[in-house]
């Protein structure tokens, strides 16, 4: 075999590895819990109604949509829904749903801009009987769902749930930022 020949092929053998080595692995999905929204979530980057009134902690959960080449994606509608401050939801199945935070929506949607961003303000997330601090996140374009899964605070993932599979991948670690304000991040890979 030529030498030219032999270092075309051995470049032809390396593409592969060339484009795995700039792929990233797909966000974990996870369960979608027994307490989505029965109605449809409405498009509210704002969860908080009175933060003067809320029970908890308003936190600011931003980040971006990509899929496995790190390309961002616009036009993604990103669902979040969680608990209120005392551990309950906005759910007709939920025990005391009446007692139900009032000064939080409990679940809102926003889509991704051209950067593949997305920005909610929503309440730091709290545990509640045999869970840790959660918020649930559902991703789709257009009437196709192309994720459901949980995000977790950092150092409180602990849990002995049949669906805590890629728990460690999901979590997000609020802090202050300058302006005293819980913020925390997350990139959602499809």
């Amino acid at each position: 075999m030529k030498r030219r020949n032999f270092l075309g092929l051995a470049g032809l053998l390396s593409l592969p590895t060339h484009l795995l080595a700039s792929t990233r692995k797909p966000t974990p999905s996870q369960a979608e819990g027994p307490f989505y929204p029965v109605t449809p979530i409405p498009l509210r980057a704002g969860l908080i109604r009175d933060i003067a009134k809320l029970e908890g902690d308003e936190m600011l959960l931003s980040g971006r949509v990509i899929n496995t080449q790190g390309q961002p994606i616009p036009g993604i509608k990103v669902e979040i829904w969680q608990c209120d401050g005392k551990g309950l939801y906005d759910h007709p199945r939920q025990s005391q749903t009446e007692n139900f935070d009032p000064q939080f929506a409990g679940a809102g949607a926003v889509m991704t801009d051209q950067k593949g961003d997305y920005q909610f303000r929503t309440l730091h997330p709290v545990p509640y009987t045999g869970r840790p601090p959660h918020i649930h996140a559902k991703l789709w374009q257009g009437d196709k769902e192309l994720l459901t899964t949980q995000l977790y605070l950092k150092g409180q993932t602990e849990t002995n749930e049949w669906f805590n599979v890629g728990r460690d991948h999901l979590q997000i670690d609020p802090q202050q930022n300058v302006e005293n304000r819980l913020v925390a991040s997350f990139e959602f890979i499809v």
